[in-house]
């Protein structure tokens, strides 16, 4: 069984035992520091030393692919792959070479179905236009995609998020077993949004389910306050969150056959001074669901919060 959780404990001491699959350090690091340790660049909301932590039932095995870093039981392979400062500068670039490098390293491991990615990007809004560092992302991920002959449909569920320190992480979690994704038909689907929103349409599902040995699971992608291709309630916090729940929720209510709870929220916050209201919001309202806040920009300038969530 695939679990989600937050906590505070050492990630020496998480990593020391043998179902752990990943850990995700919220500090302000974006670096490589051995397979099954991935620090982002993604900072708890508070400042506290939290640890993202995924585990399983069985053992897992950890080794080092070229650039990529990987985890792995017998169901499920955890890849990272990190970009350093000045990989950064050519963005495009480098994503798609990271991608190629991941999606290589899944087929080579024997797990060619990717169902989930993040992507943790340094200054996700800097430049104009098309020269936006995640739209450019953006067309690098594509083009690794369209090299590996991965079609629309077979798009995972995804995250991308910006965060203030050095360097970009990728990483993906994929199967041996055949996901189905879901896009919200209250949302144009990601990878049909007009020209507008740059060369490449972002290349992701609404949301993904995958079964495992009789159990399934729920990821829902980074989910923002967005109905058809547009954000809506620009400066509004409270709508923006309100708008972002009803999103999920309808992915809840209609990409989830397995009928699926919510287990975990993962927040993102654009401004430090909306953390707890954010907070106060979700708790409110959502006072089961285990949660994490943290500090990140969001892939739109105009919108102020994003969130995932495991279900199971």
């Amino acid at each position: 069984m695939l679990s989600h959780s937050f906590t505070t404990s050492s990630a020496t001491e998480l990593l020391s035992k043998n179902d752990t699959l990943a850990i995700i350090p919220l500090v302000n690091r974006c670096e490589p520091f051995g397979a099954g340790l991935i620090p982002s660049g993604i900072v708890e909301a508070s400042g506290s030393k939290m640890n993202e932590v995924w585990s399983l039932k069985g053992d897992v095995t950890r080794g080092q692919t070229g650039q990529s870093y990987w985890s792995k039981s017998a169901d499920i392979i955890c890849i990272a792959h990190w970009l350093s400062k000045d990989d950064c500068q050519q963005i495009e670039l480098k994503t798609q070479q990271a991608y190629e490098s991941l999606l290589y390293v899944l087929n080579e491991q024997g797990y060619p179905y990717p169902f989930r990615f993040w992507n943790y990007l340094p200054g996700i809004n800097a430049g104009d236009g098309d020269k936006e560092v995640y739209k450019k992302f953006c067309t690098g991920r594509l083009k690794a995609f369209q090299t590996a002959g991965i079609p629309p449909a077979a798009f995972p569920s995804a995250s991308a998020l910006g965060h203030h320190n050095e360097g970009a992480v990728f990483y993906v979690f994929a199967s041996s077993a055949k996901p189905q994704h879901f896009n919200n038909n209250k949302q144009i689907n990601a990878y049909e949004y007009p020209r507008q929103y740059g060369i490449s349409s972002p290349s992701f599902a609404r949301a993904t389910t995958l079964r495992l040995q009789q159990q399934g699971y729920l990821f829902i992608s980074g989910t923002a306050s967005i109905i058809g291709h547009q954000t809506v309630e620009a400066g509004d916090l409270e709508r923006q969150l309100e708008v972002t729940m009803n999103n999920i929720e309808h992915l809840l209510n209609h990409a989830n056959p397995d009928k699926l709870t919510l287990s975990t929220f993962k927040v993102y916050i654009r401004h430090a001074e909306h953390v707890s209201r954010t907070r106060s919001w979700i708790n409110q309202r959502y006072p089961h669901v285990d949660a994490v806040y943290t500090i990140a920009d969001i892939c739109r300038r105009d919108l102020l919060v994003e969130i995932e969530c495991f279900c199971q």
